[in-house]
């Protein structure tokens, strides 16, 4: 899994008040009644920060209890969809080769900033940004839903917050924020187009954005560089991509793309993203790995003459401006995760 450092995320302070309360208004009335509580129209977050932090205690301790048995059963019912997938991808690689947990890096159990909700329908959406386990390791956006009345609030997701990034203020947990459906229309791109956007920007580069939408971010820079430094690896003396090429092709899940707003009316977003990167050996040539490339070992085999494969799963977060705003749209954060590796 990669790691990315940390930039604080403001909190939105005292801007946004509760609305004015009922009061007595007929001439003839006598003097107003002390306020009892807020408009019926007002909104207010139904889940509270406690609860939410109730929430986050009980993701932790699942994925404590399924990390120490390496057992992904035991994330049930609280971590599903691509986060149990990939839990279970990584157990199925610690058991080949047990160096590996150290890389079993995990969301904390309390809230830096609670991003409550005042969505009452169902299915629900909140948000966290929670620390990280590990003392001085960048928190983690953390999407949080309930299916209906009936079911705990889950998780299919965490991202680790991004360093040298500027970061949007979210409204209070005592006064909560909106969910944003995949396909809202306010923003400068909807959600799934702006993840659809970052797939193929990862996939092709910046040519495939001619418009400049996306912004640049430490998760696309570090990824480009690791696959060129590769590349002049792997064609180290000869003539550029003699030996073999090297790409990587992203595809966002459709499935799993939620967010919450920001008080400028843009969006936070959390999605997911799986990849391959494959190195395409030209005929005739061979390479050879080290013995202590973890994905070799997984293999079980450290020379190639046709291919080498390594599939990932990543959860992004993503920031988006609201339309009347303008800008660009900025990832913030990110977690990968090996999900496997072959080759022949």
């Amino acid at each position: 899994m990669s790691t990315l450092n940390r930039r604080s995320l403001l909190t939105g302070g005292g801007a946004l008040a509760l609305a004015g309360f009922l009061t007595a208004c007929s001439e003839e009335a006598p003097p107003p009644a002390v306020p009892t509580g807020p408009k019926a129209e007002s909104s207010l977050p139904v889940v509270t920060a406690e609860q939410l932090g109730s929430y986050l205690e009980a993701i932790h301790s699942s994925l404590q209890q399924a990390d120490e048995a390496r057992d992904a059963a035991l994330l049930a019912p609280r971590v599903v969809g691509s986060a149990a997938r990939f839990r279970q991808a990584t157990y199925e690689i610690i058991a080949k080769d047990d160096t590996w947990a150290q890389n079993l890096a995990r969301p904390g159990a309390s809230a830096v900033v609670p991003i409550t909700s005042t969505q009452a329908e169902f299915p629900r959406t909140a948000m966290a940004l929670a620390a990280a386990e590990t003392e001085g390791a960048a928190p983690y956006f953390m999407i949080l839903q309930q299916a209906d009345a009936r079911s705990p609030y889950t998780t299919w997701g965490w991202a680790q917050q991004a360093v040298g990034i500027d970061m949007p203020a979210v409204a209070s947990p005592q006064v909560g924020g909106e969910s944003v459906p995949a396909d809202a229309a306010d923003l400068v791109m909807t959600p799934a187009d702006a993840l659809a956007l970052y797939a193929s920007v990862l996939s092709n580069g910046d040519t495939v954005d001619p418009e400049d939408k996306l912004a640049p971010n430490p998760f696309q820079t570090g990824t480009f560089q690791q696959i060129q430094t590769e590349r002049a690896e792997l064609n180290a003396g000869v003539q550029q991509d003699e030996v073999a090429t090297i790409h990587e092709e992203y595809a966002a899940s459709p499935d799993e793309i939620a967010g919450m707003r920001t008080e400028d009316g843009g969006a936070i977003i959390l999605g997911t993203l799986t990849s391959s990167r494959t190195v395409a050996i030209k005929d005739g040539a061979k390479v050879n790995y080290a013995e202590d490339n973890i994905y070799t070992r997984i293999i079980g085999r450290k020379e190639f003459s046709k291919e080498y494969v390594r599939d990932y799963g990543t959860t992004v977060a993503l920031y988006i401006p609201a339309a009347a705003v303008g800008g660009q749209v900025q990832p913030i954060g990110a977690t990968r995760t090996v999900l496997g590796a072959h080759g022949e």
